[in-house]
């Protein structure tokens, strides 16, 4: 058992380091195209704001996404009401790797863990495709609206709302967490589907 779990965890890093070379080298190619995605499910999951830009930018040794975003209608916050305003907006922004590394780290897991037949591997990136979809809905785009409803330091008596938590899990790590829950699930959904066990007990290296 434990050849079988140094074996992969020697793929999975040498997985994990081609595909962050490759995200960091094409990495704003592959998200440019995920921008109006990104501000669809912004708008969609809070329909009192507006995101009038949104655009990569490099700063210094990082590359950011940064929107400029407008409140349309009032926003309540306790017993204080803000009022929509031209000259009121919000300017959040986040790494531009942010977008892809749980994407990468759950591609790196399917792909790094061991299978005892080759058609596995196509039904394992079938199964991931969906995961893919919903690691980058929950990540950055929640995150973003979460960081915008978050007015604590501001206003410590105003309500605090489930995306402002949900932004604090995505600081604390849980990107990295779905990632690998994610990763897990789609190799145990796709080794069932194809009839193998997930962890085959033979032909592990």
């Amino acid at each position: 058992m434990r050849q079988q779990l140094r074996s992969f965890a020697i793929r999975l890093v040498i997985v994990v380091v081609i595909l962050l070379t490759l995200g960091r080298v094409y990495g704003s190619t592959i998200v440019a195209p995920m921008l109006p995605a990104l501000i669809w499910v912004i708008e969609a999951v809070d329909d009192r704001l507006r995101v009038d830009h949104a655009f990569i930018v490099d700063r210094s040794a990082d590359t950011v996404i940064q929107l400029k975003v407008t409140p349309i209608r009032m926003l309540f916050l306790g017993d204080r009401m803000l009022m929509p305003d031209a000259q009121l907006h919000f300017d959040p922004t986040t790494l531009l790797g942010s977008v892809l590394q749980p994407v990468i780290l759950m591609l790196a897991i399917i792909l790094a863990w061991p299978a005892v037949r080759l058609q596995v591997l196509p039904a394992r990136l079938l199964f991931a495709l969906p995961m893919m979809v919903f690691l980058l809905v929950v990540n950055v785009p929640l995150g973003f609206v979460g960081v915008m409803q978050d007015f604590r330091e501001y206003l410590p008596a105003a309500p605090v709302t489930p995306l402002v938590y949900w932004n604090d899990f995505l600081q604390t790590g849980g990107p990295l967490a779905l990632a690998i829950a994610a990763g897990i699930l789609v190799v145990s959904l796709a080794d069932r589907w194809v009839g193998l066990p997930v962890v085959p007990e033979a032909k592990l290296t």
